[in-house]
């Protein structure tokens, strides 16, 4: 076994002392010499100096004999691994034991070296760093599921399982098929089996993503921004405008007349002229008010009526025209006679509500006759097709049709008392404040583009319901100021597949995650890489997303952007930076006559050594590259201060947390 720096020269002294001591007894100083009596007689200091110089060389030449014999040991010896790795970990703080919310990212040791330190310790993020958000970085096969996601998601979810003011609710999405499950096992480990619910087409839930508090313009805003955010954005920004405009004129009509919308509704509605106009006559019956009725004589006797919108009523063979004082006033003073036919709990006065609703239906119409009609054939071709090309998944796929465009009946707990059509998705709103864990089971291997455009669309929902916390909560902090108001996880697996970004529009995922900290939402997201995100947003927009999430964790990395990048985002140090210098000097050289080559009768050769400070990166891009399973480099945020970048060593779901990354890698287990 090789010997430590630091402990040679205490061996060395130690056996010298021994043979001092030995040599002393077996070669004691010849004091009875008559030479040395000589000098003692006529030298007495002399004599002193040669007893004592061969005292002392009986004790340091022995000391150098053994630092020599140590050193050769040391250095042809084979060397073994440091003992430091052996160094215990303090206990590791069980998630359903926990007073105070927290996630253990991993072990640390040396900050800026892969070994193992005498002393290591937990890297601990606070709740107040885990609101700011975690992205996590790492290629396949790197553990950032197994060392991240998985350990994270059981802190989280099994903080204070047992209360139910406390626990906390939120919503996974992934896109291979098997995070549910293991959701599902750790809240059923934690009692709380009956806080899951999956979205899928195997289960008995329905969710309309449509059927919601917000208005028609949010959603097709929303819809708009989707359809950009999965096939590019265009130069021009006349076709996300006429998308916006279409799919919230179809939405209000549908939500007006029926009260209730599905995607399949609004894509039928856009595809299909002849169920606008269905909806409007529907509308009109539904919405018609006190009548003003003429003949059909009167109404062509006089050019003026021809501004007001008189139809022609069938069964009566005469010109209706709803019933204003404006018109009543108009047909008085051209001594046109008139009837008004009354409609009983039609009429203005039925209440707000019917107002209102007839107001927007009147939009609709002048919307429809006036804007839409309008329009070229061929443009509106072109814009029908471009929100079919998105809105067609939900009619092609009966599962998901069933499952995502739920009949009305289905909201409806009289006509769905006995579950006929599935179960509805309560909202988010309510999920939240309930902590249940919502997931969406919709592996990408059965269509991605589907999955991406429902789990997108249940994202937005998700946010919508997290950020109209934000003035619950403050009002409450004034006026309840001991309430608790539980956190919300976002965790998101493989987050490059339902990442949407707004750029200059008031929705995205940059806007969400800027805002979702005063909600006291816990975003998690991971990815593969730098890249992937690169590669899915339009422009330099992953800039603007990736400064949102004040904690990066980057495992390996196989792509020199993502390294490169993490690189620079790890900053760069003042460091000393070792130089050789050589130089060979010669005096009266020339020219060999046999080699060719310069020669000199006298030649000196000098070495030096020196060191500079340099400004240069805290962590190389190759570092990034060359990191083990499990192992990553930190840039960590408290919720107050950064901290400076450092190694850190994940903890696999599948291995003991007490014991350390280091033993489990001498042991094969990583």
């Amino acid at each position: 076994m090789a010997l430590k720096i630091n402990r040679r020269p205490l061996l060395a002294l130690g056996a010298s002392l021994a043979l001092g001591v030995w040599a002393m007894d077996r070669l004691p100083f010849p004091e009875e010499h008559p030479l040395l009596q000589l000098i003692l007689i006529e030298k007495p200091i002399l004599f002193a100096a040669i007893k004592y110089g061969y005292l002392s060389m009986l004790l340091s030449t022995p000391y150098i004999l053994v630092s020599v014999i140590i050193s050769i040991f040391y250095i042809f010896a084979p060397q073994t691994e440091n003992a430091t790795g052996l160094a215990k970990l303090p206990p590791y703080p069980e998630p359903a034991g926990r007073k105070d919310l927290f996630v253990v990212l991993g072990e640390l040791h040396h900050a800026k070296r892969p070994e193992p330190a005498p002393d290591p310790r937990w890297l601990v993020l606070p709740a107040r760093g885990l609101f700011t958000g975690i992205s996590v970085f790492g290629a396949i096969g790197s553990g950032k599921t197994s060392g991240c996601m998985y350990p994270f998601a059981e802190q989280i979810l099994a903080y204070r399982a047992n209360d139910p003011e406390h626990r906390i609710g939120g919503l996974v999405l992934e896109v291979k098929g098997d995070f549910c499950h293991k959701v599902r096992t750790l809240l059923t480990q934690n009692g709380r089996a009956a806080d899951y619910l999956e979205i899928s087409l195997n289960t008995s839930y329905r969710y309309n993503p449509l059927h919601n508090d917000l208005d028609a313009y949010a959603l097709a805003y929303g819809i708009a921004s989707l359809l950009n955010n999965l096939f590019g954005r265009g130069k021009e920004p006349f076709w996300q405008q006429a998308y916006t405009n279409l799919v919230k004129f179809v939405i209000l009509l549908h939500k007006v007349v029926d009260g209730y919308v599905t995607l399949f509704d609004v894509y039928d509605g856009v595809i299909n002229p002849d169920r606008l106009e269905e909806l409007i006559r529907r509308g009109e019956e539904r919405f018609r008010s006190d009548s003003l009725l003429i003949d059909p004589e009167a109404f062509m006797a006089h050019p003026e009526l021809t501004d007001e919108p008189f139809d022609v009523d069938p069964g009566l063979k005469r010109m209706r025209a709803p019933l204003t004082e404006a018109r009543r006033s108009l047909l008085e003073s051209l001594n046109v006679s008139f009837e008004v036919e009354s409609r009983p709990g039609q009429g203005a006065g039925a209440g707000p509500d019917l107002d209102t609703l007839r107001e927007q239906f009147e939009a609709v119409k002048r919307w429809f006759f006036h804007d839409w009609l309008r329009i070229e054939a061929k443009l509106r071709t072109s814009i029908v097709e471009g929100i079919s090309v998105f809105l067609s998944l939900f009619d092609d796929n009966p599962a998901m049709k069933r499952v995502f465009c739920p009949p009305k009946e289905t909201y409806d707990p009289v006509a769905n008392k006995d579950g006929r059509y599935g179960i509805p998705v309560p909202s988010f709103s309510e999920l939240i404040e309930r902590g249940t864990v919502c997931t969406l089971n919709f592996p990408a291997s059965a269509n991605p583009g589907l999955a991406r455009v429902i789990g997108t669309l249940m994202k937005q929902d998700f946010q919508r319901a997290v950020l109209s916390r934000i003035p619950q909560l403050e009002s409450d902090r004034i006026e309840r100021p001991a309430k608790h108001w539980r956190e919300v996880l976002f965790l998101c697996d493989e987050y490059q597949a339902f990442a949407t970004v707004g750029e200059s529009d008031p929705s995205g995922d940059e806007k969400f995650f800027a805002l979702s900290r005063q909600a006291k939402c816990i975003p998690i997201v991971a990815t593969q890489s730098i890249s992937s995100l690169r590669s899915t947003l339009p422009g330099e927009t992953w800039r603007t997303l990736l400064q949102t999430f004040r904690t990066k964790i980057f495992l390996s990395l196989s792509d020199d952007f993502s390294a490169r990048t993490a690189s620079e985002l790890c900053g760069k140090e003042e460091q000393l930076k070792l130089n050789y210098n050589f130089s060979e000097h010669g005096q009266d050289a020339g020219v060999s006559v046999f080699t060719g080559t310069a020669t000199a009768h006298r030649s000196t050769i000098g070495a030096s050594k020196g060191y500079s400070v340099q400004r240069d990166f805290t962590f190389e891009p190759k570092s990034f590259t060359e990191l083990k399973n499990c192992q990553a480099i930190v840039l960590a945020y408290d919720g107050l201060n950064p901290w400076p970048p450092t190694y850190c060593y994940l903890k696999p779901y599948y291995l003991d947390p007490n014991r350390s990354y280091f033993e489990h890698l001498r042991e094969g287990k990583i």
